[in-house]
């Protein structure tokens, strides 16, 4: 017997009994899923760069990032999508000279009776009523004064001579995807009056992601969603990724962020990146700003991905994120190329809201250049991150202070350790482990994560290093269960 607390020499008469769980027949272990949302601050955020908080709330952020920052409205959305999973928050203000994005509304003409015209900034509803006598210059001053009176809008306007600018309240490329419009299809402009839109543009100088990244060191987190799709941003997020995922620094974490363009800008956004650890997605023209379509996805990934790390995203909902226009809409060959490009998919229902379709990574080809899709869908490296988490802390608990032993030690030996049902833990061979291998396996295929138990356990190998005798190594093959992604027949008529 194998005993942690009894001294072996123990003499004086007594009954000793030591408490302790055995983990031979455990369940699959709790898988402690952690997000963290970089947000794009305020000066006036009470949250300093560099100091990583916990959220519940989702209106928190108004406080911790400023009122009307992209960090507000980052971590609202987060909240709206997921409401239990434990999520935390770091801060990055403006980088400096940053530049702020801008855009107009240009009016011209005049109306011939009272009349409410409907407009969207970065998403939100803005109405005013206009009247005969009003002028080009009294209409856009109306406008600024009802875009301002929005505390929480990200942008700020100012009017002069019929010409209403918005001014994104934060600094850098990111402002460029805030989305300006006239709202038609709930108030058409009347006759004899024209508003014309200049989109968002000639924002500058994101704030940088690696002073970010790098003060995360050694913490956990499962997830992280950034706001900044631009070059430089895009390849440090993806190395930091891929370093974390690495078998010394087992720190698996999936990143997620959002790009506004077409379908040219987007396809050209998915090629930044080669990462089987990163998600990437983007809408044409989405009233929704694209950092609330990454936190959003980022927020139903993290609960739904920690249900069932296998199970694919197709047809949930995003909260708070609104269709683009029927015309702005990609089709469906459209979807299909972005997919090649490493941009998720999304449809859209008549009610305007938005559904997801498919969620990958910018996983595209091999080291060799090779196009390959090992790493394709998001339930890839989910399911392998739970699965690599769930063997290593069962080895842990299981195995924490055994010594390891040949299979051919001694056949009375190895007929005692090597039955994982009767056998203590101070003793480890390599068939044991194979056989601890294999249980886990049948629990992983019972939640349907693998298929081929049977075959793939078998083609599992497990030895003890020829030149180090402390050391068990293994080659363990899994195969993760498939989705039901196209269904492709043939549907014939007898004639």
């Amino acid at each position: 017997m194998d005993f942690n607390e009894i001294p072996y020499d123990w003499l004086e008469p007594a009954t000793l009994l030591e408490v302790k769980p055995n983990y031979a027949n455990v369940g699959v272990l709790p898988y402690p899923t952690k997000v963290l949302l970089v947000a794009h601050s305020l000066a006036t955020g009470s949250l300093q760069p560099g100091q990583i908080v916990e959220v519940t709330r989702g209106e928190e952020g108004v406080a911790l990032c400023g009122r009307g920052s992209i960090g507000a409205e980052q971590i609202a959305a987060f909240r709206k999508a997921n409401m239990t999973s434990p999520l935390f928050v770091t801060t990055a203000v403006d980088a400096g000279g940053a530049v702020k994005a801008s855009g107009t509304f240009t009016f011209a003409g005049a109306v011939t009776q009272a009349t409410v015209l409907r407009f969207k900034v970065a998403g939100r509803p803005i109405r005013i009523t206009v009247n005969p006598a009003d002028t080009v210059t009294v209409m856009a001053a109306a406008l600024a004064t009802a875009i301002n009176a929005d505390l929480d809008n990200v942008v700020t306007a100012a009017s002069a001579l019929g010409v209403v600018t918005c001014t994104a309240r934060n600094g850098g490329e990111v402002g460029n995807g805030i989305d300006l419009r006239v709202d038609a299809a709930a108030a058409p402009v009347p006759s004899g009056l024209t508003i014309a839109v200049v989109d968002m543009a000639n924002g500058a100088g994101n704030p940088a992601l690696q002073p970010v990244l790098d003060v995360l060191a050694k913490t956990w987190f499962t997830d992280v969603i950034v706001p900044w799709g631009d070059a430089t941003n895009m390849a440090a997020f993806a190395e930091w990724l891929r370093v974390r995922y690495t078998a010394t620094s087992k720190l698996d974490v999936h990143g997620f962020v959002a790009k506004r363009g077409t379908y040219g800008a987007l396809g050209t956004f998915g090629q930044l990146t080669n990462s089987p650890n990163l998600t990437a997605m983007g809408l044409n023209r989405s009233p929704t700003s694209p950092w609330v379509l990454s936190a959003s996805v980022g927020g139903i990934c993290a609960f739904h991905l920690t249900n069932d790390p296998a199970r694919q995203l197709r047809s949930l909902v995003v909260p708070g994120v609104e269709a683009p226009a029927p015309a702005d809409q990609f089709t469906d060959s459209e979807q299909n190329l972005l997919l090649n490009k490493g941009i998720c998919t999304f449809d859209h229902l008549s009610d305007g809201s938005t559904v997801i379709s498919r969620v990958i990574t910018t996983y595209k080809t091999s080291n060799l250049g090779i196009l390959d899709r090992a790493w394709l869908d998001i339930m890839t490296p989910k399911t392998l991150s739970r699965i690599r988490y769930d063997w290593a802390a069962y080895v842990s608990l299981q195995y924490s202070r055994s010594k390891l032993v040949d299979d051919e030690s001694s056949a009375s030996f190895a007929s005692r350790y090597d039955d994982d049902e009767d056998a203590g833990s101070a003793v480890v061979t390599p068939r044991r482990m194979h056989a601890s291998w294999g249980a886990r396996c049948k629990l992983y295929g019972e939640k349907v994560w693998i298929e081929d138990v049977q075959a793939t356990v078998k083609a599992s190998v497990f030895q003890r290093a020829s030149d180090d005798k402390n050391r068990l190594e293994s080659r363990q093959q899994i195969k993760i269960v498939g989705n039901l992604m196209v269904l492709a027949g043939s549907l014939e008529f007898q004639v």
